[in-house]
């Protein structure tokens, strides 16, 4: 096994390279079609559409099949402490972002000219609405491929139309809502955890649904080992297609004092926020994790996808750092989903450098308006490549600041978002190996548990356990089992 993955590993490591050195031959040495570079783009775009394709429904059996596997009374506490978790490294990776943008102001002096651009109030409820109404979607069908999202548009004042024109005349920034491509992950999530904690009441009735759940998680992820090995090839051209795409590269030395805070913010969070962490609540060396979850972090980087990288980051929580596999069929689909510690960092800093940019003098409100904003709009983040520079607009829209510098994201964006990707996966991994330890004695009790239970709850326990957990009944419980016929 460890042969397999240090060739899987050297494969993709190499298809970056080559990517990359490709990228730039083509680009300057051998100028080619805009038909070829379709072709190109077309090879990798099928490997994240079949990432994508089956991500997804990983995370929705993975969720029930986990919370099934649990008793009602473990759920409620595990669920309890993912909140803590996110809500506590997310406002922690947002207040680095923040301290590292306000000192070192890489897009310039806040204190110079002001813009005399006229900022709108902050419509931050904006981002609070569109996250409560993913959190009922309308169909839970709907949800695999659509959410809904409010966007920023310019509207004809004559006859109310959309107009993408750059005239100013008749026309204004109106605020309209519908729904886009992309899975609703968070009403996904929540209503995945809600029928899972429905069929563990139901109870023996339940069978069916639930072995067909844990059946269903276990062909998906049989389906990604295959995928897998096509990585390294959709990797190559991927590669190739970032470099082509990228026009102008004197953007890219304007912005590396930026790129240069982001990459600070995330080495702080990853090896000092989080490590802290995780050795104040368990005790425990922290930087063994770096080592038992390094192959989810080098997917995380290539492929810049948290949702794509998670059958990996399964393996490596479940193999490697020994963390229970209920739990981890449990939390990794819902923490990989919300907790985007790298994605807030990367919000923060970038929205007050988009600020800074247009020489605007922010004030209290408006800084902590666009910290809360970050923090709130990572959460309902798609963990696909390339949503910083959608997901900046919407934050700056939200508290009222000019979004027009957005476009010099674009050009190193793709590259700092594998590097978000990989602090969004290393907080997941920290997360699951601090609840696993703080709910170790809870997973006894119910290993252990020799008492009288129903026999709804014992036969459902026993069908969601791993067959290795199975065990049979000891004799002093055998009597339990036995009940006078109503």
């Amino acid at each position: 096994m460890t042969d397999i993955t240090t060739i899987f590993q050297g494969s993709t490591l190499m298809m970056i390279l080559l990517g990359l050195g490709t990228g730039f031959m083509l680009k300057y040495r051998f100028p080619i079609s805009k038909t070829t570079e379709r072709l190109i783009d077309m090879v990798g775009d099928v490997l994240l559409n079949l990432l994508q394709m089956f991500a997804v429904p990983l995370i929705v059996t993975s969720v029930i099949s986990g919370v099934t596997a649990l008793n009602s009374k473990l759920s409620g506490k595990t669920a309890f402490y993912i909140i803590i978790y996110v809500c506590g490294t997310t406002t922690l990776a947002v207040i680095v972002g923040m301290i590292l943008v306000l000192t070192l102001e890489p897009g310039g002096d806040t204190k110079g000219e002001e813009s005399k651009l006229r900022v709108p109030e902050y419509a931050m409820h904006f981002v609070f609405m569109d996250i409560i109404r993913n959190m009922v979607p309308e169909s839970f069908v709907q949800a695999f491929f659509e959410h809904y999202q409010t966007k920023v548009v310019k509207v004809s004042l004559i006859d109310n139309t959309i107009v993408s024109g750059s005239g100013q005349n008749d026309t204004e920034m109106q605020m309209k809502g519908g729904y886009v491509d992309g899975a609703n992950m968070l009403g996904l999530i929540i209503w995945s955890f809600t029928i899972g904690i429905l069929l563990n009441k139901v109870g023996p009735r339940a069978k069916a649904t639930v072995k067909a759940a844990r059946e269903m998680n276990d062909v998906i992820k049989i389906i990604f080992k295959y995928i897998l090995w096509y990585m390294p090839i959709g990797i190559y051209f991927l590669m190739i297609g970032h470099v082509l795409e990228t026009e102008d590269w004197k953007s890219v030395i304007k912005v590396g004092k930026l790129i240069v805070v982001l990459f600070l913010g995330f080495a702080i969070h990853s090896f000092v926020t989080l490590p802290l962490i995780y050795f104040a609540f368990t005790r425990k060396n922290p930087f063994l994790v770096f080592r038992h979850v390094n192959k989810a972090l080098l997917n995380a980087v290539t492929m810049a996808s948290s949702s794509a990288t998670l059958p990996i980051t399964l393996q490596c929580c479940e193999e490697n750092m020994k963390v229970d596999v209920r739990f981890c069929r449990l939390m990794l689909p819902i923490v990989s989903t919300i907790n985007m510690n790298g994605m807030a960092i990367y919000e923060v800093i970038a929205a007050i450098f988009v600020a800074e940019l247009s020489h605007m003098n922010l004030d209290a409100g408006y800084i902590i308006s666009i910290g809360l904003t970050s923090a709130v709009a990572s959460f309902g983040a798609a963990g696909v490549p390339m949503m910083g520079p959608a997901s900046t607009v919407m934050v700056l829209t939200a508290v009222g600041l000019p979004a027009k510098h957005v476009s010099i994201l674009m050009v190193f964006e793709w590259f700092v978002d594998h590097f978000a990707t990989m602090v969004n996966v290393l907080g997941d991994c920290f997360g699951v190996g601090l609840i696993n330890h703080l709910c170790q004695e809870e997973l006894k009790d119910m290993d252990n548990d020799k008492g009288i239970r129903s026999i709804s709850q014992l036969e459902l326990d026993l069908l969601c356990l791993e067959p290795k957990d199975k065990a049979n009944p000891s004799p002093s419980s055998t009597p339990s089992r036995s009940i006078s016929p109503k």
